[in-house]
């Protein structure tokens, strides 16, 4: 950050830099949730292949404050961020959404978007976290600059010294999603803006995952059945376009552990697919012994089984007639080949969905092979104070908003200094200081207090903050 007022009492140059030797190979694996137990369990006995682990714990409420669909304080996940401490491992939770029409109406609106700023901000450093992981799917196209600005916003207010980790869905280009130039629709919009999620992410997961017919160049070089869940080629595809507006040193290519089940048919002289459910591979493995037929591995590097849909023993899906059952998966060997092609692309690494003990169990040995021992757990903010320069004098009355005078432009000036910028631009920004204690002026305070615990944390200057700010100098 550079400060344009040279009159600045206190010249303070904040700027994020992750203490890295090199670039390492990163590895980080989400844990759901719903399988927290099992999933900690397998993290923990695996830690060390990993540079990072990301809870599933948070949801959103219709309002835009975070839900705890899990609790950290419940003991599988304090024993995991305890070891994952101890070494070195990132402990980045994940607030996952997937409502649209809420997510439009939130991060559209000044006053939710702030107060959902505010709930993650609190999380975030009332629980002493790494970062948070912002995995907002589903979106729609229209929401795009609303949720931009969320990232620039949330940017300013953490980003500082926490970890902002992005996840976001693999775009197919649009020559392999379409048979032909006329087909691709002249309106077409997306819902994530990459150039503005790279400014404001400090790494950007890339849901590479769940492919399933959507590249029609795949489709039509590949024999039936291929129904994949994650080609490598496919994979390629979407992380080099996505390199085109993203820094390839913050992207991580997600790696699914898990598989489909469909049922394949002809139809009006077409081949079908008609998805089930998802597995995990021992589901798998079991359904073959049952059958007594031998999964094979595709040419695209994941493990197969084919088989007529008569023989299930799976009662819950009733056979179509004549259909083929496919059953689509990765194993540790088909998640190796992501590996391989990260390094290859010379990207960040991988991240793992998902790990709940139903992944392979020769996973860890793989992914061993690939992660780098690295000391980038923390982001920390670097110091720079001109020796020429005289402390400010920290205002010595209470401030709060409506309040004019000149203490509240020095206020800002500190906030502005200490990297709580109060606007990018135009009144308030740095060198553009006012003596009106706004909106503005309240929110950046607001995320100071929240950042040292200051409890009630209300955008109030008072004894609590006066005496914060103190020691930050």
């Amino acid at each position: 950050m550079k400060l344009k007022n040279s009159t600045i009492f206190l010249t303070l140059i904040f700027f994020s830099t992750n203490i890295l030797q090199a670039q390492a190979f990163e590895v980080s694996g989400w844990i759901p949730y719903w399988r927290s137990e099992e999933g900690v369990e397998s993290a923990l006995e695996n830690l060390d292949a990993f540079t990072e682990v990301d809870p599933f714990v948070y949801t959103v409420k219709q309002d835009g404050m975070l839900y705890r669909a899990s609790s950290l304080k419940d003991k599988e996940w304090v024993k995991l961020r305890k070891e994952a401490d101890e070494k070195g491992v990132r402990f980045t939770p994940t607030v996952m959404w997937a409502n649209a029409d809420a997510m439009e109406d939130v991060l559209s609106d000044e006053t939710k978007r702030q107060n959902h700023i505010r709930s993650i901000t609190s999380e975030v450093f009332n629980n002493k976290l790494d970062g948070i992981d912002i995995d907002y799917e589903a979106k729609y196209a229209r929401t795009r600059p609303h949720f931009s600005l969320f990232l620039k916003e949330l940017n300013e207010a953490i980003g500082y010294d926490k970890w902002i980790m992005c996840t976001i869905e693999a775009r197919t280009p649009l020559d392999s999603r379409y048979s032909s130039p006329d087909r691709i629709p002249a309106d077409i919009e997306y819902a994530n803006d990459f150039k503005e999620i790279n400014k404001y992410c400090d790494r950007v997961r890339i849901m590479a995952y769940d492919q399933g017919r959507i590249d029609w160049k795949l489709n039509k070089a590949n024999e039936h059945p291929y129904i994949p869940v994650a080609d490598p080629a496919w994979v390629e595809k979407a992380v080099r376009l996505a390199m085109e507006d993203i820094d390839k040193e913050k992207i991580l290519i997600g790696v699914p552990t898990y598989g489909y089940e469909y049922d394949m048919f002809e139809q009006d002289g077409y081949t079908q697919y008609s998805r089930l459910w998802s597995f995990n591979p021992k589901y798998a493995l079991d359904q073959a012994d049952e059958i007594n037929e031998e999964p094979k591995r595709s040419e695209n590097g994941e493990l197969m089984l084919v088989y007529p849909a008569k023989k299930s023993i799976d009662k819950e899906a009733i056979p179509l007639p004549n259909a083929t059952r496919v059953m689509v998966w990765n194993d540790a060997e088909s998640i190796k080949k992501k590996a391989e092609l990260a390094n290859k692309l010379g990207v960040a690494g991988i991240s793992i969905f998902k790990i709940d003990g139903g992944e392979d169990p020769k996973l860890a040995s793989v992914l061993r092979d690939f992660k780098t021992i690295s000391n980038d757990k923390l982001k920390t903010p670097t110091l720079a104070i001109s020796s020429n320069l005289s402390l400010p004098k920290i205002p010595s009355i209470d401030l709060e908003k409506g309040d004019v005078n000149d203490d509240v432009k020095t206020l800002q000036k500190i906030l502005n200094s200490l990297g709580f910028t109060i606007a990018s631009s135009g009144p308030g920004s740095q060198g553009n200081e006012t003596n009106i204690f706004g909106s503005l002026t309240e929110a950046a305070l607001i995320r100071f207090q929240s950042s040292k615990s200051i409890s009630p944390a209300v955008g109030y200057f008072g004894s609590k903050t006066r005496a914060e700010i103190q020691l930050s100098f």
